[in-house]
């Protein structure tokens, strides 16, 4: 089998990544520790079972009755409780405009960090301002909405001992507004979708299954692909070509899995995950 020019050399073992050299935060290297036998944790759920389950709570009868509607978020991404936190928060927030076909006005993160929603603490409630559609020339485009953080809590699952989940509530805070806005729509949180397609993904990597994977992205294998300038450039899902170099002519198609992990086809018709 002819040799294929890849970014690293070593395969893919485990679903640790190397231990991250001199380490300064002992908190940081307890939490690496966690990880790295992570498909170990046999009595710990995924996040996607546990967002899936907080996703059933209906929201509260006199909330309802006050035009709030309740949305979702989770996040696991850092090592960090506050920073998920505030990620999981923004992701709901984000949801609920979607939901309701308006834009903040506010930069949410920015506000999130000035007062960060931690699973201990007090802060719950926020009001943003946010772009209403014009329906008629006189009508300011601008109104008052209202956050109150439901829930918030942090779970230890298979993906991190740090993993946050929330449900929020959002309304406008005058009535007439809610009134004028366009038909809201009932999406419970986009994000929770994306973890399920990139669980789906990560399954089809993992039984060598190439082609369920690109058709899960919808992606045209014979369609050019540019090359990344490195494997920073990268997000999870995109695409790259390997060169075989006793067969120039010849290239393999591989998918980017995070953390410089790759699934790819080789010259035997086969799928090698390595990172």
């Amino acid at each position: 089998m002819g040799r294929i020019l890849i970014f690293f050399l070593v395969f893919f073992v485990g679903c640790s990544s190397t231990k991250n050299q001199s380490q300064k935060n002992d908190r940081a290297i307890s939490i690496a520790k966690e990880r790295k036998n992570c498909w170990e944790a046999g009595d710990a759920p995924t996040l996607l079972s546990v967002i899936e389950s907080a996703m059933q709570t209906p929201l509260e009868p006199d909330m309802v009755r006050d035009n709030y509607i309740q949305t979702f978020g989770c996040a696991y991404e850092e090592v960090d409780i506050e920073k998920n936190a505030i990620e999981a928060v923004y992701r709901a927030i984000l949801q609920s405009l979607r939901n309701r076909n308006i834009t903040a006005r506010d930069d949410l993160k920015a506000l999130l960090k000035t007062r960060p929603p931690r699973p201990d603490n007090l802060v719950r409630e926020y009001t943003i301002y946010v772009n209403m559609p014009q329906s008629a020339p006189d009508e300011s485009n601008v109104a008052s909405y209202h956050v109150t953080i439901l829930s918030l809590e942090l779970v230890r699952t298979v993906e991190s001992p740090m993993a946050i989940w929330t449900r929020v509530a959002t309304r406008f805070m005058h009535r007439e507004d809610h009134y004028r806005a366009l038909p809201i729509k009932d999406e419970k949180s986009e994000f929770f979708k994306v973890i399920q397609k990139a669980q789906t993904l990560l399954m089809y990597a993992e039984r060598g299954r190439m082609e369920d994977m690109l058709r899960l992205l919808r992606s045209n294998p014979a369609a050019a692909i540019p090359q990344p300038r490195s494997i920073s450039s990268l997000a999870f899902g995109d695409q790259l070509r390997f060169k075989d170099l006793s067969n120039p002519q010849k290239t393999y198609l591989g998918i980017f899995l995070g953390k410089g992990i790759i699934a790819s086809s080789t010259p035997k018709k086969k799928v090698v995950v390595y990172k």
